[in-house]
């Protein structure tokens, strides 16, 4: 071999791209089904808890909705913990509280157990309120948190596939949830199952914050290469994080149509989570197993539409070089085709073909999960995860008030219409409001920038 080929091949060689996004990818991937089998898994459980307990039904919703305000209200804050502070310990610190708090619901366990004489405060309910509550604030943290990792450690056309592998990985994790939740409640006990599955958190914790840095310049497995790779595109950024631009943030078109956007989809999104198997089994009239198959489908069609959307993206953006429509583009289609297919099941009687619609309506709904979430890493850059609890915050707003309108408007009449069938052609037009929102978000006007 001549010395000059010698010198091409080790050119070659110094010249290619270390791959360690991709182990960061993997790590977030896995932290993101974790947050849902947590999550699921205590929905399972309840079924036995709310029976050993006793506790009403405006009980268990008590529970129930304490999760979920403490989830919007610490949406914003974590993510600016995570801007501020880095990622490395905020997601650590997130994903240590939120798993300890899963195993903490078998103190409640040893509540019921107390003498009335013991006082109010350690009633089962009371203690179950704390907890969930306590839950939802740390959990808040998981995906804002997140937005920032994707920002520092992905390139801008691998922002969508990534955000969408992400919100695969949940879906499977609220997939598997009532699989791996379920025979362990049965086998050990309610309590028994939430302590075990804390350990899946407490894992993931222990590999992650010793191997992971905030940035890829902090980490000395990545080669030049790779981090000249992830920075490209990039606008040029200061020393430092600099000022949250919350004045900038609250008049910016694309941030409003964003978090808009994001609340509409979470309206009608709550529904195939929370609703779905009451109405199949109540306003259907469906037996279990087809109950248990028509609850699971949406979501599973949903794993691959999270992936495939986000691949959308970043290859639009890849062969057009237009970022606008390559962000656009999933959300303007997919929520028109989500509504459509939502209101036309007002319009079915057939078992598979409602399964159809139901699984269309989720699956176009979740095109968008991808360029979404990268949206927040392109527009917010420095300040990514600030905007992504913005923009979560105002999803989980909207899944509440959606939750709340579903149990207004189900099993009763309103003149000439069903209210099943009003709430349907209101989930449409969520979504087809939701569209039009997608049509404001310009990820080329980047904050702190101007």
């Amino acid at each position: 071999m001549s010395q000059a080929s010698g010198t091409a091949e080790g050119c070659a060689g110094a010249a290619r791209s270390t791959h360690v996004r991709r182990g960061v990818l993997a790590m977030t991937c896995t932290l993101a089904a974790v947050s849902y089998i947590h999550r699921a898994g205590f929905a399972t459980a309840g079924t036995y808890l709310r029976d050993d307990l006793g506790l009403t039904g405006e009980q268990y919703g008590a529970v129930m909705t304490a999760f979920l305000v403490a989830y919007g209200l610490f949406e914003v804050p974590w993510g600016f913990i995570g801007d501020r502070l880095g990622a490395r310990h905020a997601l650590t610190a997130a994903a240590l509280g939120w798993s300890l708090l899963t195993g903490a619901v078998g103190l409640v366990a040893v509540a019921a157990s107390l003498p009335a004489s013991a006082g109010p405060i350690l009633t089962p309910f009371a203690l179950l309120l704390v907890l969930r509550f306590l839950f939802g604030a740390f959990q808040a943290g998981a995906f804002p948190v997140i937005a920032r990792v994707m920002a520092d450690w992905m390139p801008i056309t691998e922002r969508g596939t990534a955000q969408g592998l992400i919100w695969a990985a949940s879906r499977i994790g609220g997939v598997a949830a009532p699989y791996l939740v379920g025979p362990l409640a049965l086998g050990l006990g309610w309590a028994g199952a939430m302590a075990l599955i804390t350990l899946l958190g407490v894992v993931w914790c222990a590999a992650f914050w010793p191997w992971f840095r905030n940035r890829p310049e902090e980490m000395a497995r990545v080669n030049a290469a790779e981090r000249e790779r992830i920075a490209r595109g990039r606008v040029q950024r200061p020393a430092g994080h600099g000022g949250t631009p919350w004045r900038e943030m609250l008049s910016s078109p694309s941030v409003w149509a964003l978090c808009l956007m994001y609340g509409c989809g979470g309206f009608t999104a709550t529904f195939f989570i929370t609703w779905l198997p009451d109405y199949l089994r109540k306003q259907r009239g469906l037996g279990p197993g087809e109950m248990q198959l028509l609850s699971a489908l949406p979501l599973a069609c949903g794993v691959v539409a999270c992936v495939g959307g986000g691949f959308i993206s970043d290859w639009t953006i890849r062969r057009t070089g237009n970022r606008k429509w390559g962000r656009r583009l999933n959300g303007v289609v997919g929520y028109a085709c989500a509504g459509l297919a939502i209101v036309s099941t007002n319009w079915v009687e057939d078992v598979w073909a409602l399964a159809a619609l139901l699984s269309a309506a989720f699956a176009c709904f979740d095109l968008a999960m991808g360029p979404a979430w990268a949206s927040c890493a392109d527009i917010g850059e420095r300040h990514a995860g600030t905007l992504a609890g913005a923009m979560n915050m105002v999803g989980n707003l909207g899944s509440a008030l959606g939750s709340m309108t579903c149990g207004f408007l189900f099993g009763k009449r309103f003149g000439a219409i069903a209210g099943n069938d009003l709430m349907f052609i209101v989930f449409g037009a969520s979504f087809w409001l939701g569209a039009l929102c997608w049509l404001r978000v310009d990820v080329t006007r980047r904050l702190g920038t101007t």
